[in-house]
């Protein structure tokens, strides 16, 4: 499936989505005692109703694009979005990727710092040289 078309397609079902929210909002009955959350005005019922068709329309065509499209279902439909195995798989092994990394790199500065410290306990043992100049006329 070419990337042009997906996007059509996608561009389609979303329009379609909208027209069939605005359309059942439309024909939507109002009922004699309105629900508390309409505030008690019929056009906030309609646009709430065509709000909750929308988005229910979204999370099923979602998960149905994905699995025709692309051949694969979501694990997980949230409020953020659909989640596919292999989005939640990259992180796990990025994770991994990440902490080999840090773990080789704290073992070489671990050997430089002990490096460090060997050199320096070297330095403290060593006698040091005497450099003042000798032979100039001085009786110190």
């Amino acid at each position: 499936m070419s990337p042009g078309f997906a996007r059509n397609l996608i561009r389609c079902l979303v329009s379609v989505a909208l027209m069939t929210a605005l359309v059942g909002a439309g024909l939507t009955p109002i009922p004699p005692s309105l629900p508390t959350i309409a505030l008690g005005q019929p056009a906030l019922y309609r646009l709430e109703f065509a709000l909750m068709v929308f988005y229910g329309c979204l999370l099923l065509i979602t998960p149905a694009f994905a699995g025709l499209a692309r051949g694969r279902l979501p694990i997980e439909v949230s409020a953020r979005g659909a989640k596919f195995a292999a989005e939640a798989d990259g992180p796990d092994r990025q994770a991994a990727i990440d902490l080999d990394k840090l773990e080789s790199r704290t073992s070489s500065l671990v050997e430089g710092l002990t490096d460090l410290r060997l050199e320096v306990a070297a330095m403290r043992h060593q006698v040091p040289e005497d450099k003042r100049q000798q032979g100039v006329g001085c009786d110190r």
